[in-house]
């Protein structure tokens, strides 16, 4: 999402671009560390750590909005649920979000709930959705259609200095912790995603589509060393997404995952284990709020995906950086927040090109 997005608003600009990529985009692919065929892919920043968050959301919603309102394919509005069976404090962006309301402002009305766990705080609001079996296709084809030169290989350290161009963005994520010998703790939070094929959307009793992150306390579900974890779901024009963990960690040279592992009973999905958990909260809820019966797991698939997060403080890495005679430009460790901030990240990458040729 990062290189896309950033090639596409350099296309507007009327540079050259030419993509490199170890993997095909426009293929699915079981690799945790690159993108699935069905992501959540909200627009909301969850998961990211920066200094600049409200900033570069704030360009991102503006982009998704007109790119909404252009008729751009994929582009959906959803209303949005955020609830917690316990106290938890107003989030960041809470005054960017449309519609934003609280739960004492709805708890008379229709919200999601647990039957047993019952949310005691969160809030709701409006936002963006990109349905991504729709968008995502549609943003590879309009930038390769459109750039210089397009090749899948694999590349390292070695290679930077005789890329035949004078200016490298990197929008690797993972990858720049070999590529460009990045020093930073390398965090990763890990997530399970299951996909109902053919499933119809999540309907209030107005008929809009709704979504919702439910966390329903740390007794009831915590990751293997003890941290909070929610579910949500997520509804497409031909499917439904449910999350979710978030697992703490890292990968060795070897690409092997060392950190958190799955915590009490797992359900064995499309080959994949998935905390078991993920499923019994999502049928509770469904059920109960929405009279939405789950099909069985054998008609159901799963995906297991890293969100590259980077460092718990400032992961975020916008900023150039002189490599021999080249001028790079990092654009990694979005964690969580890799479609929600894309466009924000785009433009601030657009934005430091410019500064750095005056």
């Amino acid at each position: 999402m990062s290189g896309l997005s950033t090639a596409y608003l350099l296309l507007e600009k009327g540079y050259q671009v030419n993509i490199i990529s170890r993997d095909d985009p426009d293929k699915n692919s079981s690799k945790p560390h690159f993108s699935s065929l069905f992501p959540a892919a909200s627009i909301i920043p969850h998961g990211i750590h920066t200094e600049k968050l409200t900033e570069l959301f704030r360009v991102s919603q503006r982009y998704f909005k007109n790119l909404h309102d252009e008729g751009f394919p994929g582009i959906n509005i959803t209303q949005h649920y955020e609830l917690f069976s316990y106290s938890k404090k107003m989030p960041e962006y809470a005054s960017e979000m449309n519609q934003f309301e609280v739960l004492d402002e709805f708890k008379n009305k229709f919200y999601p709930d647990h039957p047993k766990y019952n949310a005691t705080s969160g809030w709701k609001f409006s936002t963006f959705l990109a349905d991504w079996p729709i968008y995502f296709p549609h943003l590879i084809s309009t930038v390769l259609e459109k750039v210089s030169g397009f090749e899948i290989r694999y590349i390292d350290g070695n290679d930077l200095p005789h890329l035949p161009f004078d200016v490298i963005i990197n929008c690797t994520e993972i990858g720049s912790i070999d590529l460009f010998d990045d020093d930073s703790p390398g965090l990763i939070h890990r997530g399970h995603l299951i996909n109902v094929p053919a499933a119809p959307p999540v309907l209030n009793k107005k008929g809009q589509v709704v979504s919702y992150n439910f966390s329903p306390g740390q007794q009831v579900y915590q990751s293997e060393t003890g941290n909070h974890q929610d579910v949500y779901c997520y509804s497409r024009h031909n499917d439904i997404v449910l999350g979710g963990s978030r697992q703490k960690g890292t990968i060795d040279k070897n690409g092997t995952w060392m950190g958190e592992t799955n915590r009490g009973p797992i359900a064995t999905i499309d080959g994949l284990e998935v905390p078991l958990k993920i499923l019994e909260l999502h049928k509770d809820i469904l059920r109960h709020s929405f009279d939405y019966d789950l099909p069985h797991i054998t008609k159901m698939r799963s995906k297991l995906g890293y969100r590259f997060t980077r460092a718990e403080k400032n992961g975020l890495r916008i900023e150039t950086e002189e490599i021999k005679d080249k001028l790079v430009i990092h654009n990694y460790g979005h964690g969580g927040a890799g479609v929600t901030l894309s466009w924000g990240c785009a433009q601030k990458v657009v934005d430091l090109l410019h500064s750095t040729n005056k």
